[in-house]
This record gives structure tokens, sequence and C-alpha cells, in this order.
């Protein structure tokens, strides 16, 4: 039965219109794929760096690289569309959801883009979702709300190929429940620090019950503005509370504020766990270079995962990169899609919307040739790959180095965080 996208209102439809978005590709030289990202505002470092590892992505498409392991390099441009290019139409997404509806809109009526993809958070693919849903064309994010692929929400058009958040936070209790085992961490209390958007309302919400379903014991559970300026009060509470492990939600400018705080008043948890966010990106990591020391956060992806298609992107992205920036875990996650996006147009052998999309539920690919090696690609009804894992990683000499899933692992876990002034 179709299911019905809640958000999308009669309204809504009439005033966006509707507009032919398929062309047959066998009479296109080349084909659009709309590209939104923030490349101003307080994100616009990042999305900038999203944007460079996009370009990265499509020259890796459009051009012979035949030494390269990654799906698509081989030969120049869709094997299957006479070799048709893949033209990236960027536009500016501001990290706002309104602007990004509007530009979403423009791609698909005035630039004629044959789907979606880019830099999203949840909020943002929420707000596009509408657009796409109305116009009928694919929009793949790595947006890690729940929310989004679930029967309620009932997206038709909308793919997340990598983990949800409740994946991702699953796989940090077992993380903990393991490393207990082990014997190398007795961790029992736990203290949320959540920024109070989408994301980390979300991410709050599946930590509580995962929290009591793996058996550990929150002493502390803070959610804050993640535009504050001061952070003494909360930090002072977690301090107090003293917990074991503080598990974070937080983008990069509170990532900042937290851990400057943290250090202003002398205090080291046992284990700092970040849910990605601020955690994985350049402008934390630089901002914050030698305190972020052996933290640990949640990951899509890490730059030692020890295949042929991941180190020899990682070793690429250098000729892309606008700022010297690493190849980082948030950009392979928002990169992949526009690869797995030219993987189902090639296969599909058309831009026909929903033959694409038919493409994208049934995507034919050996994931050892994707920048990500998931443990396998399997789409559910609502768009989620049911496959997709995670990863958890732990700064270690001025890198994040995998510490779980334990098979994978390249270091052993530090345990506790040596303190300020031990390191």
């Amino acid at each position: 039965m179709k299911r019905k996208l809640v958000a999308l209102t009669m309204a809504a439809v009439m005033a966006l219109g509707m507009v032919p978005t398929t062309v047959m590709a066998e009479a296109e030289e080349t084909i659009k794929i709309g590209f939104l990202t923030p490349m101003s505002g307080a994100n616009a470092t990042y999305g900038l760096q999203v944007k460079a590892a996009g370009e990265m992505m499509a020259d890796v498409i459009n051009e012979a690289h035949p030494e390269m392991a990654t799906a698509l390099a081989a030969e120049a441009g869709l094997p299957n569309l006479n070799g048709a290019k893949i033209e990236l139409v960027f536009a500016d997404s501001k990290q706002d959801p309104t602007t990004a509806t509007s530009e979403a809109k423009r791609l698909i009526t005035e630039e004629g883009v044959v789907a979606l993809t880019g830099q999203y958070t949840s909020a943002v693919t929420k707000a596009v979702a509408v657009v796409t849903e109305t116009y009928g064309i694919p929009l793949l994010t790595a947006g890690s709300s729940p929310s989004l692929t679930d029967p309620e929400t009932g997206l038709e058009w909308y793919f997340r190929f990598g983990p949800n958040d409740n994946t991702y936070i699953e796989d940090a209790f077992k993380y903990l429940t393991e490393l207990n085992e082990s014997g190398k961490a007795d961790a029992k209390t736990i203290a949320l620090v959540s920024e109070d958007t989408e994301f980390g309302a979300n991410i709050r919400l599946s930590e509580q019950t995962l929290a009591e379903k793996y058996g550990f014991e929150i002493v502390e559970d803070i959610s804050y503005s993640a535009s504050a300026t001061n952070v003494s009060a909360e930090v002072l509470k977690i301090k107090t509370a003293d917990p074991d492990v503080i598990f974070m939600s937080s983008y990069s400018s509170d990532a900042i504020l937290y851990l400057k705080t943290f250090k202003e008043q002398n205090y080291v948890p046992k284990m700092l766990l970040g849910q990605r966010g601020g955690f994985v990106q350049t402008d934390f990591l630089d901002t914050m270079a030698g305190d972020t020391e052996y933290i640990c956060t949640t990951s899509g992806w890490s730059a030692d995962i020890d295949t042929d298609a991941s180190k020899q992107l990682v070793e690429y992205y250098k000729e892309f990169t606008p700022d010297g920036a690493e190849l980082s875990e948030g950009h392979v996650k928002d990169m992949i899609n526009l690869q797995l996006l030219a993987i189902a147009i090639n296969q599909a052998g058309t831009t026909d919307a929903e033959a694409i999309r038919d493409a994208l539920r049934n995507l034919d690919v050996d994931t050892a040739t994707l920048p990500i090696p998931w443990e396998g690609i399997e789409i559910d009804e609502y768009g989620q790959n049911v496959k997709a894992n995670s990863f958890v990683v732990q700064m270690k000499d001025g890198a994040y180095q995998t510490v779980y899933p334990f098979a994978n692992a390249t270091i052993e876990t530090t345990y506790p965080m040596p303190n300020w002034d031990e390191r």
C-alpha cells in the first residue's frame, strides 16, 4: 500500500508545483545531480570540504582511473550510458532547512537535476525530502535520525545506505559492554550531554533507551543549546555526577566550548564518547589539536580501514581539498552517496526517476569496492540499508584510529583517559 509522507501537505504540493524531472540518459552527454552543502555560515569550512570530496568522486567516475579499486573508476563515465558524465550542480544550503528547501526546488525546476545528495543534517534532510517527495526524485543523505526511515514518516524517495543513529548508539553500548567483559574497563555509569536540536534530541532518546537495555546507569542527563557561550555550570554538574563515560552529541562549536571548559576546570572523564557531529569535523580537530587525544567517537568510516578502495581515496583527496584537510568520516559518508547514485543510474541505464529508485532498492555492488566496506547492502521498504555497520574510533597521536569492532581494531583502547597533566 502506498505510504503517506506525513510532512507533505496539499499546500506544499500546490506551492511547489510539478515539472518533468526525468530524461533518457542515452541522449545526454552529462547527467546532472544536485549537491547541497553549506558554503557560507557557521558550517562553511566543513561544507566546502564536503564539496571537494564530491568533486573528487565525480572525477573518479568521469575520468578513467584503472589503477583505482573503487566502483566506476576503471572507465570514463557511466559505461551503460555510453560514457555519460556526472555533472554536479552545487547549491549553498547554509545548513538551514528553509534555505535548503528553496535551493532544492531550484535545482530540480531550473537546473534539471535527476537526484539530490550532499551534506545534510537530519533537520535539513526532512525539509528537503518534502521537495523530493513532491517531484519524485531520489534523495540520498547520511542524515542519521531513525525517523527519516520509519513507517510513520513514509518517505518513498529517500535512501540512507549508512547506519542510522540507533545503530551508531547501540554499537557504542556493545563496545562498552565487550570492553568491560574483556577486563579492559569497568564502566557502569554514564552522563548524557546533548545539544537540543533534532540531532541531539533524537540521539538522547535513543541513548536513554539503550542505556537501560545494556544495564548502564545514567547519573546525569544534560540538554543544552548548541549556541551556548558558557557551559561552566553544565560541566560542574558532570564533575559532581562523576560518570565513567560521557556520551556527547554536539556540533563543532559547542564541542570546542565543552572541551575548553573541561580543561579550565581540570576535569577528565574516564571516557568521552562522541556521536560524530562536531567530533569528526576539522574545525573542532584543528582548534583543539592536542587536547583531543584519547577522545572516542562513533564513526561511519575510519582512515585506517584496510581496503584499497578506501586507502586510495584518502590519498587522492589531497589533490582536491581546499584547505589541506585530511579526508574525514563525514566527507566519506557524504561523497559515497554520489557514488551510489552513479552506480544506480548506470545500473538503471537511464535517468528515469522510477528506474533509478528501483536500482537503488536493488543495488548490485560489491561493498569492497566502496570507500566504506559495509557488511552488505539490503534496503528495506523505508529506504534504510539494514546491513550497514558502524565503528568506534579513538584519537591517538593526532588521528582517529579504529578500536571497535575488535576484529577491525588497529589499536587497543586507552581507558581511562590520562589527566591533563599526564599527557
